[in-house]
């Protein structure tokens, strides 16, 4: 798929409709991509750090392994284990195997990018707990800067950072993580984030926006070794608010698909013009 400024998205449908390649007009892949050895595609339960750990994934509808009314729900959701098939509106999408619900993705071009149009819908007739979490593991080299907007001030912790403390230029610095360790950092609720970005040593920015009214949580990543080949970085918007769906339920602050009203979000992709930074 080919959006505005020359943006070029890969799509897998058949290893969970992962985002294998994003590359910008001037060639650039913002996207790490697989090693020499790509393994065949996850099936079933499965440790997500034992998979290929490259491009964008989806976590759907948890991120770490859970379970919920005694159901299992394995690490980083099911999405990127399953097959996505074609639906009748031109999207991609499947059918859960564990809980009551259909997810589908729409890759359409904009003006300035891409817009990666999500829908997810309860099937049956009881309300379905439910949350999403875009997964890219970015690589945009060394000097690296994470950018938020100005509204968010403060994160939480869950790991690499004890607690809730501000936003800091040393935290937007992904080499501030020392090599072989991580940082996974929650955008503080009180001060929620419509976009984020990746600005790389020249300039260029990796933007990803939403509409904070249905996608109003985001967490940061910073893997500086300790679990993907290369120093990444993952910006992850999200509608829930915790690692387990159990947690984000227990918070309120899960998505609950009621039956019969399908819920969709957008998040927009795009890189604005190189910036150098001061």
């Amino acid at each position: 798929m080919t959006g505005g400024g020359g943006l070029v998205a890969v799509v897998v449908p058949g290893r969970g409709a992962k985002i294998a390649s994003l590359r910008d007009s001037s060639g650039r892949e913002w996207l790490l991509g697989p090693g020499p050895d790509v393994p065949p595609p996850a099936r079933g339960p499965a440790s997500f750090t034992d998979a290929e750990m490259c491009g964008w994934d989806e976590c759907v509808p948890n991120v770490d392994a859970d379970v919920l009314d005694g159901v299992a729900l394995p690490d980083h959701g099911e999405a990127w284990t399953t097959p996505w098939t074609v639906q009748d509106d031109g999207s991609w999408g499947f059918e859960s195997r564990l809980l009551p619900y259909r997810f589908a993705r729409r890759v359409d071009p904009t003006p300035t990018g891409l817009a990666l149009v999500y829908t997810a819908e309860a099937l049956g007739t009881e309300p379905v707990p439910f949350q999403w979490a875009a997964h890219p593991q970015f690589a945009p080299g060394p000097d690296a800067r994470i950018e938020l907007p100005a509204e968010a001030t403060h994160v939480d912790g869950v790991y690499g950072l004890d607690g809730r403390a501000p936003w800091t230029a040393e935290l937007a610095d992904a080499e501030h993580v020392d090599a072989g360790e991580a940082l996974k950092i929650w955008v503080a609720p009180q001060t929620p984030a419509s976009w984020a970005g990746v600005r790389a040593a020249d300039g260029s920015l990796l933007r990803l926006s939403w509409d904070v009214a249905s996608v109003p949580y985001l967490a940061l990543w910073v893997d500086a070794g300790m679990f993907a080949r290369e120093r990444v970085v993952a910006l992850e918007p999200a509608t829930g608010a915790r690692e387990a769906l159990s947690a984000s339920r227990e918070d309120g602050r899960a998505q609950l698909l009621e039956p019969g009203v399908p819920v969709t979000w957008t998040v927009h992709v795009e890189v604005l013009p190189d910036r150098p930074r001061a």
